[in-house]
């Protein structure tokens, strides 16, 4: 039995870092066509930070549908996690380099970013379960 337990944890291991390798480089796309939609369409701005929400939303989204999708279960508490973990981190970075603190705005960035990636999370596991044979 604990064998068995030593042998699933990696693959959860490796599960995850691959979800959070989707997140990032998803986040980062989307940041890309953000700031090119900003600067050809020369928009102002403060759809910046908007957009940048938006984005890591999507990352989110995007990792905990694909973690969900692999482990076929409890799809609303790995997209809920996920998104807890996303927010942090990208709140903890902003923390260190603007020094602004924590605003109202930073709740509605948490109830996004948690809420797209709980979603994810949820599809992912429907996904994954509503195989068709025809």
């Amino acid at each position: 039995m604990f064998n068995d337990t030593l042998k699933k944890r990696p693959s959860g291991v490796v599960l995850y870092l691959t979800g959070a390798l989707i997140g990032v480089f998803s986040t980062l796309v989307f940041m890309c066509i953000s700031a090119a939609a900003i600067l050809f369409l020369e928009l102002d701005r403060g759809y910046s930070v908007p957009l940048a929400t938006i984005s890591i939303s999507l990352g989110s989204f995007l990792a905990a549908y694909f973690v969900s999708l692999k482990s076929e279960q409890k799809g609303y508490l790995i997209g809920t996690l996920i998104g807890v973990i996303s927010f942090a981190a990208v709140t903890v970075i902003s923390v260190i380099i603007s020094k602004n603190g924590l605003t109202v705005n930073t709740l509605f960035r948490f109830i996004i970013i948690v809420l797209a990636s709980a979603i994810g999370g949820i599809l992912g596991v429907n996904k994954g379960k509503n195989k068709k044979y025809i």
